[in-house]
Parts: structure tokens; sequence; C-alpha cells
């Protein structure tokens, strides 16, 4: 049977986790229609041989790729390479799918024929499973339940890694190609595809479990001061594709510029976590007015008070915020 859901997999040291997010898959009545490719990105734990165990199992359904290893992008990449299944989804190696819509959802995939669905996504607290936050794919409560378009600009607000399903022939097509060895290539993901679709259908239940508060993870601030050279380069990797852009519908050019204003804000989020160092309040405001010189439109699609409050005072107001960041994040 043609599968219907390609759920891929970057996988790299999960082996604390693996076992759960396979699981969730496990339904008999859809194991047909779906293949879980997991990609182990040159883990150093056994996260290999669990995935084995679900291959032996289930031949069909699960597959295991090992591969050197090269960062999340990479997994991604391996998954569109690999992937036969009508729709594309990824799951981090330490989340899962919400079992009890799962079987739903891929009856949804079969019908529909759109680009692009989209789905709430649940913010689960590492350890105690606690459901921290629901994230709603859409402010639109009428938009649940039916199809829009993207270039018309009826999609108002970006729609995540963990809310996204693609149809897999965008991405092979159009060779979509994410950066490898590197962090938070997420936003690559969910932008590049976006020239090629049109049509976004608005999911109105919660299927992505999406874990917080590991050790670690890539959005930790202290992750994101460590690793900020990379962000930056996945930012200028963005903002080059975005120069390369001719063509597209007024609602298109708008979404992709709100989802590259997303990294440049998590940017400004490091810059303001650093801002009492030597420097910083220049290499910022040298950063930020040739943002705005280069790519005026991204550059006013920045939402955020704080940034307006800095850009307002020429930058001056950063130890300030600084000093507020530390505040409201030590009483989280």
């Amino acid at each position: 049977m043609e599968k219907i859901l390609s759920i891929v997999i970057p996988a790299y040291n999960v082996e604390k986790y693996l076992e759960k997010c396979l699981a969730s898959f496990e339904i008999q009545a859809i194991l047909d229609r779906i293949e879980v490719l997991v990609i182990n990105d040159g883990s150093k734990d056994h996260t290999a041989e669990i995935a084995q165990r679900y291959c032996e199992k289930y031949p069909e359904t699960y597959f295991l790729y090992n591969k050197e290893n090269g960062g999340h992008g990479s997994g991604i990449n391996y998954g569109i390479r690999y992937a036969t299944g009508k729709y594309f989804k990824v799951v981090d190696g330490d989340d899962w799918l919400n079992t009890e819509e799962l079987e739903a959802f891929v009856k949804l995939l079969e019908e529909t024929d759109t680009d692009i669905v989209a789905a709430g996504f649940l913010c689960i607290q590492d350890e105690t499973d606690t459901v921290l936050q629901e994230k709603h794919c859409t402010p639109c409560r009428e938009q649940y339940g039916h199809i829009v378009d993207l270039t018309k600009g009826e999609v108002v607000d970006v729609i995540k890694m963990h809310a996204l399903t693609i149809r897999s022939a965008i991405l092979k097509q159009n060779h979509i190609q994410i950066d490898e060895h590197c962090y938070y290539v997420d936003c690559e993901y969910i932008t590049y595809p976006i020239p090629f679709a049109r049509t976004v259908y608005f999911y109105p239940k919660f299927l992505y479990m999406y874990r917080l508060g590991r050790n670690g993870q890539s959005m930790d601030i202290r992750s994101m001061q460590k690793n900020r050279m990379q962000h930056q380069k996945v930012l200028d990797s963005l903002l080059k594709f975005y120069a390369g852009l001719h063509g597209l519908s007024d609602g298109s050019m708008r979404y992709i510029e709100r989802c590259i204003a997303q990294v440049v804000e998590n940017q400004f989020q490091i810059y303001i976590s650093m801002g009492c160092e030597s420097g910083i309040k220049k290499e910022l405001r040298n950063w930020d007015q040739g943002l705005k010189k280069r790519y005026p439109r991204i550059y006013s699609a920045t939402r955020k008070k704080s940034i307006t409050m800095l850009r307002r005072t020429n930058y001056t107001m950063l130890p300030i915020g600084t000093i507020v960041y530390k505040i409201v994040r030590s009483r989280r």
C-alpha cells in the first residue's frame, strides 16, 4: 500500500527518549500507511539498537539509516532523500506524537491534497510529562478545519516545525536542502519550501508533543550564547535566500519575512542576554543597522516591544534590558 505519511526522526544520542517516540506511532490500523525513518546521526549510545528492534518488529514501517554525525539539518536532508510518503513530517528523537490523534490525522492526509497541514502542539515538561503550554497553529479559530491560501496572506502566524506537515513532493522536486553541521536549522526547514506552497489546512487538534527542559537543548539561552555564530550563520543563509526571491505573491513574501523576522528576534535575545559584556552594544548596533539598510522589510517585521525600545533609544537601554532579562529569567 502507498505510504501516506513519512515520519523522519533525526536522532543523536536519544536512547533515553527514543522508545517513547517510536512507540507513539505503533498503531496497527495505520502501520501499512506510514513509514518511520530513524536517521541515526552518529550516536554513541544505544539509539541505533532501539531503532533496530522496531525495524525487526515492523520491517515494512520502521527503517533505520546510520550515518556520520552531520547535525539536525543533515538528518532532515537524509529524510527528504529517502522518504516515499505523500506527506513528510519531522519528529525529533526526544519528542513524540499524540497517539490518540495520529490515526485520524493520517486519514485526513489520505483524503486531502493541500500543500501544508498545520496542527497545534503541546509543550511538555521533561521528566514529569506535565503539559506546560498549548501552542495553536493559527490565532483565527474559524480557520480550523478549512483550507486557506498562503499566497493571499491568509496565514497569519508562522507555522513552526512542530506544527508542520508538508507534501513530500514540494521538498523533493524543489531540492530543498538544509544547512548541516549547524544548530537552529528548523527555521530553514519551515521557510525554504514556502515559495512552492499555496494551500494550508488547519487541523483542529494537538498532534506533536514537544519536550522542554532537557539539558543542553539548542534553544536554551546558554546554548544560544555559546553557539551564537551558528545562529548568525543560519540567519545569513535565510537572508541570502530571501534576497534571491523573485516573482512571489505579496502574501508569500510577507510570510517569509515574518519567518526570518522571528530569527532576527532570537538574535536580539542573544544580544540582550549578553548586553553587559564589553563591545556587545556596538556589535548589536552595527548588525541591526546593517539589517535595516539591506533588508528594511524584515527589519520592520520584528514585533517585540523590547526590540522597538532598543532601537528608539539607539540601543542605550541594552544594559538595563539585560538586567530585566536576567531577573525575569531567574523567576521562571
